[in-house]
């Protein structure tokens, strides 16, 4: 058996999630892979809702041995807004799903809020917490999650926050982002907030919108596949980035940013 890891970028605004019918990007992931191995296997490291985008989400897929699959040859099967960019041949007992961390940035405008009292807000969701507040709660899925950190800054006339855990459940982010805001709005307090995490109060917190979220980075630790880049293809990120969200949300400049500290790939982007 072969098993081969893939880097995925997408506009989350351009499908149906990642995980569904006929419009999701899995449904084209696996229709592109049809057309060079009939035979295989996937795994996701996300299944992002409809409407949210990724930089950095991974597949795994295993097949028999003896087939060849690169990013050039999906890529070739991919519609417009959905790529691989980079890839990894790794052992047959890797699988997507089973990361470290999973990093996430949101990217609003920023309308006033009080960004000091959105970090005090933030603060409080490191840790090992019952979120079942902050999730649509599906049956067998843990309500409890660890978050490693959740960071904000101002640029400009947006606000980015950056999220990241090992894991987070159906729509736990922007329910996150929507009580952190609030906060900073004035219409949520802190010790209201303290009592929404500590579950001392049952009461659904409403997501913000998805086209703010983006996942960044899927990391393995010290199972991290030895990627190779494909710059062809992650110049089409570049552009894409550039032409389709320049003034969008997320902006570009908070965009390449972001992706300079994370993904390590400067030497790429250095031109931009």
């Amino acid at each position: 058996m072969v098993t081969i890891a893939f880097k995925v970028f997408y506009d989350g605004s351009l499908f149906n999630g990642f995980t569904g019918n006929t419009g999701s990007i899995e449904y084209y992931l696996r229709r592109a892979i049809r057309r060079f191995v009939k035979d295989f296997t996937l795994s996701k490291a996300s299944r992002t809702d409809p409407g949210v985008s990724a930089v950095g989400n991974v597949v795994s897929i295993q097949f028999s041995d003896g087939h060849k699959l690169t990013p050039g040859m999906l890529n070739s099967r991919l519609p417009h807004g959905l790529r691989v960019w980079a890839w990894a041949e790794v052992n047959d007992e890797f699988n997507a799903k089973i990361a470290v961390s999973r990093t996430y940035i949101y990217v609003m405008p920023w309308l006033y809020e009080d960004v000091d009292l959105m970090k005090g807000a933030a603060e409080l969701f490191v840790g090992v917490h019952d979120l079942s507040n902050f999730q649509v709660k599906e049956r067998g899925v843990p309500t409890t999650v660890m978050i490693n950190g959740v960071n904000i800054e101002r640029y400009g006339d947006y606000l980015v926050l950056i999220i990241t855990g090992r894991g987070f459940r159906n729509k736990m982010i922007r329910k996150i982002v929507n009580a952190i805001r609030m906060v900073g709005l004035g219409t949520l307090s802190i010790d209201e907030l303290r009592d929404l995490i500590e579950f001392k109060v049952k009461r659904p917190v409403p997501p913000a919108s998805p086209y703010g979220l983006l996942l960044l980075n899927v990391n393995y630790g010290n199972r991290e596949p030895n990627w190779l880049l494909c710059p062809g293809c992650l110049s089409y990120v570049v552009n894409y980035l550039g032409n389709r969200w320049y003034n969008s949300l997320p902006n570009l400049f908070v965009i390449l940013k972001i992706l300079h500290e994370f993904m390590d790939i400067n030497k790429l982007f250095s031109r931009i």
